[in-house]
């Protein structure tokens, strides 16, 4: 994976062997969600998973150390290659946590030719510190470990 800071984006790339309808469905699919969007050692939950078009969710991410929680409301869904969409933190009820920077992500796949794609995940927070209060928090750890997950599941597919 490779990541590049530009201001107040974050940007991850990474290819896979696999299409992009199947790293497209492992997204959108709450089963295969379930399976790979979090860091090794954790689980994640899933309260609400309606990934259309004006759909929304909202997941939690189990950890020794305690639980993280995200509201993420959907802009564009359009199959299969792009998934743009509002993350937020939230508290345990689902309420998103003002205190902390909502940020916008957008996925996007590229077929790359002979079963290989490329996932350009692009996240937009509101400003250079806030991505830098990411970074500190271990997003790029974290990003790693959950696109070794993603990577694995695919391999099944």
């Amino acid at each position: 994976m490779t990541i590049e800071i530009k201001e107040n984006q974050i940007i991850f790339t990474r290819t896979f062997k696999a299409q992009p309808k199947h790293i497209f469905q492992a997204y959108t699919d709450a089963t295969l969600f379930k399976q790979w969007f979090h860091p090794e050692g954790t689980t994640l939950e899933i309260y609400e998973f309606d990934v259309r078009d004006g759909g929304s969710a909202f997941f939690a991410i189990h950890a020794p150390q305690g639980s993280s929680y995200t509201v993420t409301h959907y802009n564009e869904i359009t199959r299969p290659n792009i998934i743009d969409y509002y993350d937020y933190f939230a508290t345990p009820d689902g309420e998103i946590d003002k205190s902390m920077a909502g940020m916008h992500n957008n996925i996007n796949i590229q077929d790359m030719g002979n079963g290989v794609s490329q996932l350009t995940a692009t996240s937009i927070l509101p400003d250079a510190k806030s991505a830098q209060q990411l970074l500190e928090m271990g997003v790029e750890e974290g990003m790693n470990s959950t696109f070794d997950n993603l990577e694995r599941l695919l391999a099944t597919k």
